[in-house]
């Protein structure tokens, strides 16, 4: 009898689904802009109102009680009352407007009263990061995967400063700002161009707000009334100065 050993081999690919580990998002994002006095809010309902009976308002009394914040062993969140009912909320501020260089600010805001996040991630995708000049209070990291594409960029805490995202409440939100160059090929605040394709917090993609509903530039009648308001009010400032 002839024993013959054969050896077998294969290859495993592992891929994350986030649809298969939550049917809803976990995050969302809110814009505003220096142009536009509209604060455009996460969708409602980003992260589902599954938890909704289950919330809690900011001012509840319940937020005083001994073991509010201590996690549970499923992992079962308290969340903020909110319109949303994210965990966690991405703002993007179109903050100021250089001549070569624009500046955005970036806050993250926990709504968890039962979670911290240690070394958290944010990760933003904008034609212009493959300019960033300068970033504030994150530490920064742009991510290439494809040589010729530089839209991606990661932004992480600062060690031992704003590393740890505290539960909900005074404490539990960072921020930082980024300063752009330029190109002036391509820069506009035309149609949402100042917003992010898409946004990613720990790794899970976020809600975005509908396109038309992003902040938009004021019409030419609009930014017109804008300058004679401006106009009279320096005109009634100068007119005290000199009474």
């Amino acid at each position: 009898m002839w024993v013959f050993s054969k050896a077998v081999t294969w290859n495993i690919t592992c891929t994350y689904s986030q649809f298969l580990v939550s049917k809803h998002p976990r995050c969302c994002v809110s814009f505003s802009s220096f142009y536009n006095q509209t604060i455009t809010p996460c969708p409602t309902c980003s992260c589902g109102c599954h938890n909704k009976d289950r919330c809690i308002k900011s001012d509840s009394k319940r937020l005083t009680m001994v073991g509010i914040n201590t996690p549970k062993k499923d992992n079962e969140p308290l969340l903020q009352c909110t319109h949303h009912m994210c965990p966690i909320r991405v703002h993007w501020h179109v903050k100021q407007n250089y001549k070569d260089y624009w500046r955005v600010k970036l806050a993250v805001t926990n709504f968890n009263y039962r979670l911290n996040y240690t070394q958290w991630t944010l990760v933003a995708q904008h034609p212009n990061l493959n300019n960033v000049t300068q970033v504030f209070s994150f530490d920064y990291k742009p991510l290439v995967p494809y040589k010729s594409i530089n839209d991606t960029a990661m932004f992480y805490g600062m060690k031992f400063y704003n590393d740890l995202l505290m539960e909900a409440g005074p404490f539990g939100n960072v921020q930082s700002e980024v300063l752009m160059q330029k190109d002036k090929n391509t820069f506009t605040f035309k149609q949402g161009w100042a917003f992010p394709r898409k946004v990613y917090f720990n790794g899970e993609e976020c809600m975005l707000p509908p396109p038309e509903a992003y902040p938009s530039l004021p019409n030419h009648a609009n930014t017109k009334s804008i300058m004679i308001s401006a106009m009279a009010a320096s005109v009634i400032w100068l007119i005290r100065i000199f009474i």
